[in-house]
């Protein structure tokens, strides 16, 4: 373990850094990622941030950054997906952005998530419609076609889209004209963009994908419930983080990137989070194509308290946080490996050949096998955690 003034030098030359969790609305986590936020702007020179948030909803954030009106916990309510932005720590980290760049800096924002908190394609069709009014109004019947499929499993949340998904009879309808979609922006990309905006309709075909991602990720939640998963299972919500990445990476070329996701998400390696079903997360589509351009950073603790969410039509997104508390680390898990330690990083690159390294790892309140050190690069430990006021 090493003192934590030390991850500038673990985090290199690399371009893009992604700082996980274990878990989301722990209090330690937010407010040790405003802090490395911070020194990555200031120190390192990074000037974008891409969240595990919607990538619709996120240009909301992104304006507010730059000086559009609203108070802080309204753009972080409506412009961050899945009750992200709704702790203390994230609206002092959104206020520091905003303070940042009114004092001459320059720091961008993005989502990279499906729309709606994945629990309908209907924000990023707005988007898409939005564009076509004007780019190509003879597809507007295209766009339509698909608001109309997908309504009727809608919803505000993946906590209740999945069992309207179920229940619709008409799914393959609805894939089918979210298909058209993608595929009718596609290929009119080189007649769209001449004489007019390439970021326009680059934006717009990416919506018309998170749609699309939507609905194929509803399916895949389907088929974990029915116990139909295929051994190596389709992520479409990591496939389109990983897509908005190399998005953000085409339009901010010169822009070192921060990415905040969980340390499910952001891992270099397949994950298996159900037993005999694997899949790749966005880490995993981010490793193979940048190498060590691309820095995993996994945050984790030893006790303290984590949180759950349990369904809640009434609620605002149709589910409630609750809290509870840690059990001991499993034997094996990168926690038992530090318990006792105070808060620090360990390199895990390192460990990689060694036969004794940790293979578990805290998510949420289970702890899931992983090779810990070939999954992240390196790992903040804090002794205790707690759960954020949401």
């Amino acid at each position: 373990m090493s003192p934590l003034d030390r991850l500038p030098e673990l985090i290199g030359a690399a371009n893009i850094v992604a700082i996980g969790e274990n878990n989301h609305h722990i209090r330690e986590f937010g407010a040790f990622r405003d802090r490395l936020l911070r020194v990555l702007v200031t120190e390192l020179g990074f000037r974008a941030i891409a969240f595990e948030s919607g990538f619709a909803e996120g240009r909301l954030v992104d304006a507010w950054i730059h000086g559009a009106p609203g108070e802080v916990a309204e753009i972080a309510r409506d412009g961050f997906t899945f009750s992200l932005g709704d702790s203390a720590e994230m609206h002092t980290m959104l206020t520091w952005m905003r303070e940042h760049n009114a004092a001459g800096g320059d720091l961008r924002y993005a989502g990279l998530d499906v729309p709606s908190s994945a629990g309908s394609p209907l924000p990023a069709l707005r988007a898409v419609r939005e564009y076509l009014l004007d780019a190509d109004p003879g597809a507007l019947s295209l766009v339509d076609n698909a608001i109309a499929a997908t309504e009727p499993y809608s919803a505000v949340s993946s906590a209740l889209a999945p069992a309207r998904y179920q229940q619709f009879g008409e799914r393959d309808r609805a894939t089918a004209a979210l298909t058209v979609l993608v595929a009718h922006l596609e290929s009119t990309g080189p007649v769209l963009r001449r004489g007019g905006d390439d970021l326009a309709h680059a934006v717009a075909l990416h919506h018309a994908r998170g749609a699309l991602r939507v609905d194929t990720y509803l399916r895949e939640v389907l088929d974990a419930m029915n116990g139909t998963a295929t051994p190596v299972q389709g992520a479409s919500r990591d496939t389109y983080m990983a897509q908005s990445v190399r998005l953000a990476r085409e339009v901010w070329p010169d822009r070192k990137l921060v990415l905040m996701l969980h340390n499910g998400h952001l891992q270099r390696t397949p994950s298996s989070l159900i037993p005999g079903v694997t899949n790749a997360p966005v880490g995993a589509h981010l490793a193979a194509e940048f190498g060590d351009d691309y820095f995993a950073l996994a945050l984790t603790g030893g006790t303290g308290h984590t949180t759950g969410l349990r369904p809640d039509p009434a609620a605002r997104l149709g589910f409630q946080v609750y809290e509870e508390e840690l059990g001991a680390p499993e034997p094996g898990s990168v926690e038992e490996l530090l318990a006792g330690h105070e808060e620090g990083v360990l390199d895990l690159r390192p460990l990689r050949a060694d036969a004794d390294r940790p293979h578990g790892i805290r998510h949420a309140h289970l702890t899931v096998q992983t090779d810990v050190a070939n999954a992240f690069d390196a790992l903040v430990y804090f002794p205790r955690q707690s759960a954020c006021s949401v």
